[in-house]
This record gives C-alpha cells, structure tokens and sequence, in this order.
C-alpha cells in the first residue's frame, strides 16, 4: 500500500490503482500474510474518526483514561507540511517498518482498523455528476488479486459505513477552504493558528459522544478562527 495526505492525493502522487464502479467483480481475496502491514513509514494516514475509535477501542481494552491526545503522542507522528494541512501518519516499527499495531503476524486492532487499512484494496476520490465517490482499485500487491472475487459494492457496504461516508464528504469539502485560509496567511500567523487547527481538528474529542456532531461544531469553530486571522492580516 502507499498512502498519502488523502485517497485522492495518493491517486495523483502516482498510486498504481484504476477507477471501479459499484458493481464489478474484482479478483481478491485476503492471503492473511500481513504483507500490506509492513513498509508503511509515512504510508497510512491516521484521520480524526480513526484515532476516536481506536481510543474507544483501547477504553474498552484495558486503558479506560486514554485521550485523543495520548493516543497520537503514542501510535501516530505529524507529517511535516510547511504552511499546509497538518496530518499524522501512523508510526512504524521495527527493520520492516511494520504499522505499530501487528502482533505476531495479525492485526492488534482489527475492529478498529484505520478506514485505509478497511477499504484495501480500494479507496474513494470525491464523486463527481452527483456522486459522492470515485472507487478505485489498488494495484500495488498483486498477489492478493487471485483465489476469489470480490463485489466492489459489497465491499463498500462491509467496510464503508455511513458514519465513514459522511465523515469523508466534509472532509474533501472542509480541506480545500480551509487550504485556501492557509495559503492566504504569512508563515508567522500559520505558526500561531497550528495548535488551534490541531486541536480543533484532532484533540477535542469526547470519545463518550457521538463523533459527527461533534466534528461539525469543530470545524466550524476552526473556520471562523481561521476566517478572523485572515481579515486581520488583511
């Protein structure tokens, strides 16, 4: 697998994958070998509903006080983006540079996998001509593609719930305005604005309560801080 800042960003940074519909039949079938767990330094993108289910998943697991915060402090390093959109990559170990949650040959956290590890083999782009996504199949492993067929739509509604759905649909559209803020701000002010983005966007989370609504009020927070450092620098 070879992740970037987004599904669609990885498909123009060069991500042999091509487009699927719905309803084709794709050859694939999981070999359980943990090949797409390794070599994944920089690879898998940790977003904000990921690390809020993981946290739940560790509350129900035996850490009942972990936060947002420790969570990525722990499992996840911030990707250096000089005036960009700031995201967390999911730390690595070992000479394999194996995702930090494999144990013994399996996945530690596989009811709370990240959506990129859910999804593989494909990923979404935003839809255009009113559909809300682009499917894409992954080419990158190709000894998975043989031994069974799987239904692109079935998959998506295994793997792709609708809390998955509408978290992506405000997070292609929230990127680019809040891109468009960024690049409007010298280098001072988006050093002052980055705790606030990080912890709008990642740390003030009530795991307990539900996560979209909670989401919308961040962002909407986030922009208007956002809109306010802009005008003043206006």
């Amino acid at each position: 697998m070879d992740y970037g800042v987004s599904d669609l960003a990885q498909m123009e940074a060069g991500l042999k994958a091509k487009p699927v519909r719905p309803k084709d039949w794709v050859d694939f079938r999981c070999q359980r070998c943990g090949a797409c767990c390794r070599h994944l330094t920089d690879k898998v993108m940790v977003e904000s509903l990921d690390a809020f289910r993981l946290v739940k998943f560790f509350r129900d697991h035996g850490r009942p006080y972990m936060t947002m915060d420790e969570f990525y402090a722990q499992y996840a390093t911030p990707l250096p983006i000089a005036r960009g959109y700031p995201i967390f990559m999911m730390n690595t170990d070992g000479p394999e540079e194996a995702c930090v949650f494999l144990k013994d040959g399996a996945c530690s956290v596989y009811p709370a996998r990240p959506r990129t590890c859910r999804l593989y083999p494909f990923s979404v782009g935003p839809g255009q001509h009113g559909r809300d996504f682009i499917w894409y199949q992954c080419l990158d492993a190709t000894h998975h593609f043989c031994g069974g067929r799987v239904l692109v739509k079935d998959w998506a509604y295994q793997n792709f719930n609708r809390e998955d759905r509408e978290f992506v649909k405000r997070e292609y559209a929230s990127c680019t305005k809040i891109g468009a803020l960024l690049a409007k701000m010298d280098a001072s002010v988006y050093e002052h604005a980055l705790p606030m983005i990080l912890l709008l966007r990642y740390s003030e989370f009530d795991v307990e309560q539900p996560f979209l609504p909670q989401y919308d009020h961040n962002l909407q927070l986030l922009m208007d801080y956002l809109r306010s450092l802009v005008d003043e620098g206006a």
